[in-house]
């Protein structure tokens, strides 16, 4: 019984330090944040250059859109 018990300590100590470290690499993704940095978001040419932009910063590859907020629209990357 003891020695079932350690293993699974130990199982669960690995599962922890993986997820703390995808956790901690996720956050460099464009993914699901608006981001002010963009710019302007206020033409077509910018709704376009706001898709490509989340394109090719984002993980998922989804795009974005033009998120109207407080102060005029700004640059959203779906998630």
């Amino acid at each position: 019984m003891t020695t079932t018990v350690k293993i699974m300590f130990f199982a669960m100590l690995i599962v922890l330090l993986f997820s703390i470290d995808v956790v901690e690499g996720s956050g460099n993704s464009l993914c699901c944040n608006t981001h002010a940095k963009f710019g302007a978001c206020k033409t077509y040419q910018d709704r376009k250059r706001c898709n490509k932009w989340c394109r090719d910063g984002c993980d998922n590859k989804k795009g974005g859109f033009c998120k109207r907020v407080a102060g005029g629209a700004k640059c959203h990357c779906y998630c």
